[in-house]
C-alpha cells in the first residue's frame, strides 16, 4: 500500500452519514426507553447522528480534495 492509499483507506473505514443517523437513532431509542419518552429520545439521537455524519462527510470531502 502506497502513502497516498493509506489516508483513503482510513476515510473509507468511517461510517457514512446514513449509518450514523441510524446508529444515533438506535442509541436514542434505548435512551428514550430508559427515560420514558421514546419519540423524543429517537429524535434527539437522530439529530446527533445527523450532525456527526455531516461533520465526518465534510472532513472526508476536504481531505479528498486535498489529496487529489
Amino acid at each position: 500500500m502506497s502513502d497516498r492509499e493509506a489516508p483513503a483507506k482510513r476515510r473509507a473505514a468511517l461510517p457514512g452519514m446514513g449509518a450514523l443517523i441510524g446508529i444515533g437513532a438506535g442509541f436514542g431509542l434505548v435512551l428514550g426507553i430508559l427515560l420514558g419518552n421514546l419519540v423524543m429520545g429517537m429524535l434527539a439521537g437522530a439529530a446527533v447522528g445527523t450532525v456527526a455524519g455531516a461533520v465526518i462527510e465534510t472532513l472526508r470531502r476536504d481531505a479528498a480534495k486535498r489529496d487529489g
